[in-house]
């Protein structure tokens, strides 16, 4: 077989090699193997991009990308061969908001490694100021058991209205069955993009460019040294901003995309595919890859997954039981490493076993070993996440997918679909992005596409808080919380495998998000491993701005942790449908205490905010002795509506931002009684 990707155990050494010498401080490995003093001569700066002061297709903007570029060349080293990916970046700071460019982070991927990181700054005047070699440093971006991630952070000196960023690098690339996907766009309008990749003689790659314009690529010859072959050419220009503007689709359905799929290479021999030359020409290529590489992995693992799964079945009754079991465990036991791609290859199940985690396309494996070692065939479920994307059906290719779930035969005959990357959920739960999903079924050697099943799970938040508003301006809240359905899920992956630091830390930053600068004095969480009840939180914070207080009256927020500060969507002109495929229903109730001696004025109007994409009440009534209960609830369904709506939907966040501003007075009881 030929050596197009080593393999993941060869992989994953290496990453473990690497990540063994990073720590939070120490300058990138890449970095030093750039020579200090004067680097190679950068691509020349315009003198329009010197005179550039504003972008009139994007007016808001805070900065321009100027141009981006990667240049790829597929080229034999020793044994192996490798897609030596160039990459330059080049950006203008138009305003203070254009600052926030000024830090950089290349995350290295899975099957590469990075290079020769150079970057400077070109001042206003025209002055450079470089990036340090020794300023570039290897961070950790995640760490699940002995895998970690490492990624490349720097950040540019000197960042101010007028100055021009630039970077460039080298990405080393195992993985030429399928070129890792090209974005044109970026998150600042792009004034410039372009993207070339040099292939082998011998070889040619289905190529599918999504949203580009009509006009054709261009092709030429390339040779580096002895090596020679054909080199694509695409130049894109005036590419909008991929920003995260609220309700977005997925950025594959907004931003123009580069794939590749290698269709023919000749002379080599592809022992899953069982074939000379051809690669990847249908779906039935793609299921054989993926069917031979799992199914080796299960095969190969099987006696070691055995007696696990024995022991994970003991005491269940019945076949539809011990089915249960197996996929708690599978679920659960075993940490998630977010890696959102699909290679059609795995670890050994023995190190997956012995390491306790896995990723995506492992947990599939492990799941259909441990399911066969009982009597079940079950079969892999190629799956593009609504996260992703939707499935082009012409075009046969794994970039497509983001994840890998297993279909289950159920007594009934019927297909059950299990995403085991789901952990502590009820038993069949349909997380939001495979409901309704586009799919590969691989069934042995051979595909089928399909829909996954419409399933929208309610998912639920209530808050119920208590304020004790004070004279000198602050405020104590006692908080329950409950999280139901996607909701406690999110909060289940999140918090049962962290130790106690992690989840006060994590806490912490949910908190500040949704009221900047409170101080937690306690919390309990409850129901975390029990996932047929909802999530609880229990806590007690102190809250900033929440309470205003002028003379002898305490002005207090109806509205504490749901509130919608600032409209979320622009008033730029809306270019794409809004997309809410994971719904919302978030209550809160807020029972406010005044201090003694005051009681509440006259209760502010009722607000009511309704559209096809949401709809949103707040009231507030007397409650206690002198007190107020503000109630609000907010409600989206899944749904998605065109950019038609924006009118519509602007005026309802508009109304929803003035009603969570909504305020209580509460004045002496004496002035009160005496209106």
């Amino acid at each position: 077989m030929i050596p197009f990707r080593p393999t993941r155990t060869r992989i994953l050494l290496l990453l473990l090699v690497a990540a063994a010498l990073v720590v939070s401080a120490r300058p990138s490995a890449a970095a030093k193997r750039v020579a200090a003093g004067a680097a190679a001569d950068w691509p020349e700066i315009t003198a329009a991009e010197k005179a550039l002061a504003k972008v009139d297709e994007d007016p808001d903007a805070g900065a321009v990308i100027l141009q981006q570029s990667r240049d790829g060349r597929i080229q034999r080293k020793a044994d192996d061969y490798v897609n030596v990916l160039r990459y330059h970046w080049r950006l203008k700071v138009l305003n203070d908001r254009g600052k926030e460019f000024g830090e950089v982070h290349i995350r290295a991927g899975k099957y590469t490694r990075v290079d020769a990181i150079e970057a400077r700054t070109i001042r206003p005047d025209g002055s450079i100021v470089p990036v340090p070699p020794d300023q570039i440093f290897e961070k950790v971006a995640f760490q699940v058991g002995s895998i970690r991630q490492v990624e490349h952070v720097f950040n540019f000196p000197a960042v101010e209205p007028g100055a021009i960023l630039e970077y460039r690098y080298v990405r080393h690339d195992n993985g030429l069955l399928f070129i890792d996907p090209y974005l044109f766009g970026g998150d600042a309008y792009t004034l410039r993009s372009h993207v070339s990749q040099g292939f082998l003689a011998g070889t040619s790659y289905a190529i599918l460019c999504t949203l580009c314009p009509p006009e054709p690529p261009r092709w030429g010859e390339w040779r580096d040294g002895n090596q020679k072959g054909q080199v694509f050419t695409r130049d894109l220009t005036n590419v909008p901003a991929a920003r995260g503007e609220a309700l977005m689709p997925p950025p594959r359905e907004t931003t123009p995309r580069l794939d590749m799929s290698l269709n023919v290479w000749q002379g080599q021999y592809s022992e899953a595919l069982g074939r000379v030359d051809k690669f990847f020409v249908d779906w039935e290529s793609v299921a054989r890859w993926v069917g031979t590489n799992y199914g080796k992995a299960v095969k190969s693992g099987l006696s070691d997954v055995t007696p696990i799964a024995q022991g994970w079945v003991a005491g269940a009754a019945d076949p539809p039981a011990k089915i249960r079991a197996i996929v708690k465990h599978v679920q659960d036991d075993f940490r998630y490493i977010p890696f959102a791609d699909v290679y059609g290859s795995t670890r050994s199940l023995a190190t997956v076993l012995k390491e306790k985690s896995a990723d995506n396309e492992e947990k599939a494996v492990l799941l259909i070993a441990a399911l066969k070692s009982i009597g079940v065939e079950a079969e892999p479920v190629l799956v593009v996440g609504k996260d992703l994307g939707t499935l082009n059906p012409k075009f046969f290719s794994l970039t497509q997918f983001s994840h890998v779930i297993v279909s289950v035969p159920s007594a009934s005959g019927a297909r059950e679909y299990i995403d085991p990357t789901v952990s502590y959920a009820p038993y069949g739960f349909v997380p939001w992005r495979d409901s309704g999903a586009g799919a590969v079924v691989v069934h042995g050697l051979k595909d089928e596409i399909v829909d996954l099943p419409l399933r929208a799970e309610v998912s639920t938040t209530r808050y119920r808080l208590n304020v004790k508003p004070q004279r000198d301006g602050k405020a104590q809240v006692d908080l329950q919380a409950e999280f139901a359905g996607e909701d406690a899920l999110d909060l289940r992956s999140q918090f049962v495998p962290a130790s106690e630091s992690e989840r006060e830390s994590a806490l912490k930053e949910w908190l500040g998000a949704r009221r900047p600068g409170s101080l937690i004095t306690s919390y309990a969480l409850e129901g975390l491993e029990d996932p047929a009840k909802p999530v609880t939180l229990k806590m007690a914070f102190q809250a900033p701005g929440l309470v205003t207080v002028a003379d002898d009256v305490v002005v207090v927020r109806g509205c504490v942790l749901a509130c919608i500060e600032t409209n979320p969507l622009s008033r730029a002109g809306r270019q794409h449908p809004f997309y809410v495929d994971r719904g919302w229903n978030v209550s809160e109730s807020v029972a406010i205490e005044p201090p003694a001696g005051l009681a509440a004025g006259a209760m502010p109007p009722p607000v009511s905010a309704r559209s096809t994409l949401a709809t949103m009440t707040l009231s507030c009534s007397g409650y206690g002795e002198g007190g107020a209960r503000c109630e609000r609830q907010f409600s989206a369904r899944r749904n998605r509506l065109p950019a038609s709506e924006q009118v519509s939907a602007r005026s309802l966040y508009d109304k929803i931002v003035q009603g969570d501003r909504t305020t209580v007075a509460f004045a002496p009881a004496a002035a009160q009684a005496g209106r």
